[in-house]
């Protein structure tokens, strides 16, 4: 069993502009989920009453954090799969990191990746490298018009997953000090 105090946490991005070279990802609106190998866990420390059928092809002793996630705008039926074990088909359990992996965060990824190529109901997150505050900022202010929570930030380099928050893995969202800055560089994306 996993819960909070084990887990690697995001920190509200401060507004730096030495973003360039980071990895740019959608932070998805769901419920954190980890899957220890044999269950999967609430960010809380409970067991997620997950089907066989959902957790048909997860790998056994590999262990991946990651969100239950129903889509943009689909929360409830997230919570309604991580509280209740009610488990619609557009139901998803999306990696985003492969803490048993001593490497690099794209590393991680690319090990989660491998390790979930049969499991039907899994994907591993998408990211991108980020060009500078200009294309970070572009890239968040689409998401939100397209009706996503906002973004996270991961520093390429750092390597390991460890408990607690980290500076370089980072969030951004409405409502985070320095969201400002991107404003101020928002006439990119229009």
């Amino acid at each position: 069993m996993k819960t909070e105090r084990d887990m690697l946490l995001l920190t509200d991005w401060a507004g730096q502009d030495d973003c360039a070279g980071w990895l740019i990802s959608e932070k998805l609106e769901g419920c954190r989920a980890y899957w220890d190998g044999s269950a999967l866990w609430t960010r809380g420390g409970f067991a997620v009453n997950a089907p066989s059928w959902f957790t048909a092809g997860l790998p056994a002793g590999v262990h991946l954090d990651g969100e239950l996630w129903a889509g943009r705008g689909q929360l409830t039926a997230a919570r309604l799969a991580c509280q209740h074990g009610r488990f619609e088909s557009d139901v998803r359990f999306m990696v985003f990191d492969s803490p048993g992996t001593r490497r690099t965060w794209p590393q991680r990824m690319a090990a989660a990746r491998r390790a979930i190529e049969s499991a039907p109901h899994a994907s591993a997150v998408s990211f991108q490298p980020c060009r500078g505050v200009d294309h970070l900022s572009a890239v968040y202010f689409k998401i939100l018009a397209n009706g996503g929570e906002g973004i996270v930030l991961r520093h390429p380099s750092a390597t390991g997953y460890g408990p607690g928050r980290s500076r370089l893995a980072l969030r951004i969202k409405p409502g985070i000090a320095h969201e400002h800055l991107l404003y101020e560089r928002a006439e990119v994306f229009a």
